[in-house]
């Protein structure tokens, strides 16, 4: 079970930027490409800033008169390589001997990996207070990416290396250094070094706020830890969940459809705590996907405005309410069963029928909206969400 590590982060952490290249394959310069309303270089110094990372350096080369006033604009260190054609690992040594003799530990990312997720630089800060290594490589479903969190007690061996096979090649010389870190982003994957790259992040950038349904599981399996019967629970809910917002918006909604699977994916992130829904929420908001905290925080109890328009929360609420393990159940079926096995204990009671009452609220409210009944919603659902697994 995955528990926040409430160690602060290093005293001092730094970052070093690779923007000294001449961006040959790209139709314009990366680090000023625009993405989302702001330069490429703006949201990974931003990124870094935002994850403890002071000073962020960054080494220039190509077009550096141009790039180094937004540089200092943002708030990092310019630092020129005047070998840049040499390659990306001449700008590395550059970039190590700006680090400032104080730093304990330094991100390494290029520019054009624009989209990693605060969730990555979180989990990369966790694993070093806990003393996982002295590097952490994260990985997303096996697969390494950047940025990787580095000792600086490493800098005078790497400085030194010959620069055959660039970094990769020092890490493959001394492969015990290497601690893998899973995390749920797959945007320390992806790279921007053509045109259709660029496009590609371009077009995922207004569903960014919500994590896909591989960075889901991955945050459940591999990061949180849960058991595999959540998981199926997990993915039926999400399924369940998805399927409404899908038949809502049809009927003329506005749902936003990945919220309302991730929400339900996620819900029970923190199952088997205290007040688990709560703590789900809070452990989302912590790990970076603030988004989809609210919908975790509101699938046990949640207060319904009739007046208002229909909420993904309200979605997740009902969707939890219908699935029993990895099946479909109906709503009175599963409440006549918790009443069953609490209705002795009067406050237990009383909360069961508080929760049937709202559950019956949403989905008064989700039928109206959809303009046709749950069963016949839910009629082509598969509750294991295989459509959406890959």
């Amino acid at each position: 079970m995955f528990t926040p590590n409430q160690s602060p982060p290093p005293a001092e952490l730094t970052a070093i930027v690779l923007a000294a290249g001449a961006s040959t394959r790209m139709h314009g310069f990366k680090p000023l490409l625009d993405l989302g309303g702001q330069s490429v270089l703006a949201r990974v110094v931003g990124l870094l800033q935002n994850g403890g990372a002071a000073p962020v350096v960054v080494v220039t080369g190509h077009r550096a008169p141009e790039l180094e006033p937004l540089v200092r604009q943002l708030g990092a260190r310019p630092v020129f390589n005047p070998a840049h054609v040499q390659g990306m690992f001449s700008s590395l040594r550059a970039g190590l001997a700006a680090l400032p003799s104080r730093a304990e530990a330094f991100f390494l990312l290029p520019v054009d990996i624009p989209l990693v997720r605060a969730h990555t630089l979180i989990r990369l800060v966790q694993a070093w207070a806990a003393g996982q290594g002295p590097v952490l490589l994260p990985t997303f479903q096996g697969e390494p990416g950047h940025p990787p969190l580095i000792s600086t007690e490493l800098v005078p061996a790497i400085a030194a290396h010959d620069g055959a096979g660039g970094l990769r090649g020092f890490w493959e010389a001394h492969p015990g250094l290497i601690a893998e870190v899973p995390v749920a982003d797959r945007f320390i994957l992806r790279d921007q070094d053509r045109p259709e790259d660029y496009q590609a992040l371009r077009d995922e950038l207004p569903g960014y706020h919500a994590p896909s349904p591989a960075e889901c599981l991955t945050l459940l399996s591999e990061v949180a830890g849960l058991s595999a019967e959540l998981v199926i629970h997990s993915r039926a809910v999400g399924a369940v969940a998805l399927a409404l917002a899908q038949q809502v918006n049809t009927a003329g909604g506005g749902l936003d459809q990945d919220l309302a699977l991730a929400g339900g994916l996620l819900h029970d992130l923190a199952k088997g705590t205290p007040d688990h829904a709560a703590a789900g929420a809070a452990q989302l908001r912590e790990l970076g996907f603030a988004a989809v905290a609210p919908l975790a925080a509101g699938h046990v109890d949640l207060e319904v405005d009739g007046q208002a328009p229909l909420s993904e929360v309200e979605l997740v609420h009902l969707a939890d309410k219908l699935v029993q393990g990895g099946r479909l159940v109906g709503l009175e079926e599963r409440f006549a069963a918790k009443l069953a096995r609490h209705g002795d204990q009067a406050q237990a009671r009383a909360a069961i029928q508080r929760r049937r009452e709202t559950a019956r609220l949403i989905r008064q409210r989700v039928e109206q909206a959809m303009g046709k009944s749950l069963d016949q919603a839910l009629a082509k659902v598969d509750p294991g969400g295989t459509e959406w697994t890959g």
